[in-house]
């Protein structure tokens, strides 16, 4: 705990609030950070350089995107559907960005439920934590496809903590590769503490 408000702390924004709904929605789940020990893990196996686009899906208060920004100075989009915990992702922004204020420029953030989202030419990095209904996820996954075929591109998905749902619907997809499994600093206690990292080649489409 001490090391995630140091790491906010460095990037001038304050993620250790618990904000938004206080129980699940059909559509929706509750958010939840990501540990940045554990992101620390993940982002050294995947790598991003400054040209990639990083796009988080419930990306809530935005640490993951902060942080990744920060490592990687990557392009980097957030998709928030509840207003409330969109509001303090701004006021994060505004934060991060007076401290690193020549990224402002690649930082873009929506509150919108995630399927209504289009995905950019350039967006090629997701980043998933169980954020809404498998239902969803799957349009959403549909979504990205479609957008390959559009702009054809590699992509890479990262799923923290799949549920049994999001692993059935990357099974059922003809598309995506598994390429790694990231297992993070709670596997010993919990075998389900890993990312699963996919990717789609942009000849796949």
């Amino acid at each position: 705990m001490n090391g995630d408000k140091a790491f906010d702390d460095f990037l001038s924004i304050d993620t250790m609030e618990c904000i938004g709904a206080e129980r699940p929605t059909e559509d929706n789940n509750i958010y939840q950070a990501t540990y940045y020990r554990d992101l620390v893990t993940i982002f050294d196996m995947v790598s991003m350089e400054p040209e990639d686009t990083l796009v988080d899906f419930g990306c809530g208060l935005g640490r993951v995107l902060f942080y990744g920004n920060s490592r990687h100075y990557c392009r980097t989009t957030g998709i928030e559907a509840d207003r409330q915990v969109y509001d303090k992702l701004l006021e994060n922004a505004a934060g991060y960005q007076k401290r690193f204020y020549d990224q402002e420029d690649r930082m873009l953030f929506y509150n919108m439920p995630a399927q209504e989202y289009e995905i950019a030419d350039g967006d090629n990095y997701f980043y998933f934590f169980n954020p809404f209904s498998a239902e969803i996820f799957r349009s959403v996954i549909d979504n990205i496809i479609d957008s390959v075929s559009r702009c054809p591109r590699d992509i890479y998905l990262m799923l923290y903590y799949p549920t049994f749902e999001y692993q059935k619907v990357m099974r059922d997809s003809r598309y995506f590769v598994l390429k790694n499994i990231v297992k993070l600093s709670g596997y010993d206690e919990d075998p389900d503490e890993k990312v699963y990292v996919y990717h789609m080649s942009r000849y796949f489409v």
